[in-house]
């Protein structure tokens, strides 16, 4: 079964060295047979122009399934294109994939060139000089695109890594200040292991667990903690977060700590929950005071008249965990989604059955 992941299935991609070397040692191994009544001259001409096609076939190959082994980036879901935005650089990732390709063309009016000159030259000394400078100018713009080479493979590398998301599949998506208790909640619900730590940013990417109700998939998304800043003024860990809350989100947790263990005022939490109401208007938003165990109770009753209704947890010890999960599920409306199956599927042409006579 495929991964979620679009990048997931990259194999290992070589460097520019790593490719000249590869080809180089399938070259030398590369013998060609001819007659034995054939000339010295012939057999050498023969056997370095096979070696000198093998040495480029395999150069031409390996840049060639450097490019093609990417997913097309114009067809990404918008959450593994802004990911890839955010961790590589869109355009920065399109350049070196475009300048890797582009040098199959130079290569191989190289070898077409040296080739033919090859097949006239009548003396040993200079067909193996040929075959020597073929592999040498076709090996300089191999390293001439090294730096392209090092991108792609950095960008496999950081990519790969990311979560299999399912697009289509009802998502919750936690969100909230570091540290105020979403992977503890994420781990309670769901499938997923986050780590869990008592301090700041131990979230350092997207994290993604699953639950089943009614046979039905529900995503759990544990994102890193957003900060309470302008979007130019995130780093790569919040900015990830925001995307999850972009491009998957059916249902946002909001997480506070009203007891402020987490670091941050309550002021600061209740700013940046104003703010992800402001950039997510029409997903559904619960709020959740977590930590309420440790929370004195003028806090507690503070926070209750800030934010009516909120729902109380203790995430560490499974407090009130039901009852969140319960609204949770209410609000992503699975029955909603059956019935756009059930509609979709009574709208397709019914088979009619047609009786022979006898």
């Amino acid at each position: 079964m495929p991964s979620l992941n679009p990048f997931t299935d990259i194999p290992v991609l070589m460097t520019s060295e790593e490719i000249i070397e590869y080809a180089h040692n399938r070259s030398v191994r590369k013998s060609a047979k001819s007659p034995v009544r054939m000339s010295k001259l012939e057999k050498t001409r023969i056997r370095e122009i096979a070696r000198t096609q093998e040495f480029t076939k395999q150069v031409r190959a390996k840049l060639k399934a450097t490019v093609e082994s990417f997913p097309s980036l114009d067809r990404l879901h918008p959450f593994y294109l802004e990911l890839t935005e955010i961790l590589i650089g869109v355009d920065k990732l399109k350049q070196a994939l475009g300048a890797i390709f582009n040098c199959i063309g130079p290569i191989d009016r190289i070898a077409d060139s040296q080739i033919a000159a090859m097949k006239r030259a009548d003396e040993l000394g200079e067909i193996k000089k040929l075959r020597s400078a073929t592999k040498g100018r076709i090996s300089s713009i191999v390293r001439g695109t090294a730096n392209n080479l090092d991108t792609v493979i950095e960008a496999r590398k950081v990519l790969s890594g990311l979560p299999g998301v399912n697009p289509s599949s009802p998502t919750v998506v936690c969100a909230g200040f570091p540290n105020v208790g979403k992977s503890t909640l994420v781990k309670a619900v769901s499938t997923a292991e986050p780590e869990i730590a008592y301090y700041p940013f131990t979230t350092r990417e997207v994290i993604i667990g699953h639950m089943t109700v009614d046979n039905q998939v529900i995503q759990v998304v544990d994102t890193p903690g957003i900060l309470d800043r302008p979007m130019s003024q995130r780093n790569q860990i919040e900015r990830q977060a925001i995307a999850a809350l972009k491009y998957l989100a059916s249902v946002i947790i909001f997480m506070m700590d009203p007891s402020e263990a987490c670091g941050w005022t309550f002021d600061e939490q209740i700013h940046l929950h104003d703010e992800v109401r402001r950039m997510f208007p029409v997903n559904p938003v619960i709020v959740v005071f977590n930590k309420v165990d440790i929370t004195p109770q003028d806090r507690l009753e503070a926070a209750r008249a800030r934010i009516p209704g909120a729902r109380e947890i203790v995430a560490s010890q499974g407090i009130g965990l039901q009852e969140l999960m319960r609204e949770v599920i209410e609000a992503v409306d699975l029955s909603s989604l059956q019935e756009v199956i059930d509609a979709y599927l009574s709208a397709l042409p019914k088979s009619e059955s047609h009786s022979s006579d006898a």
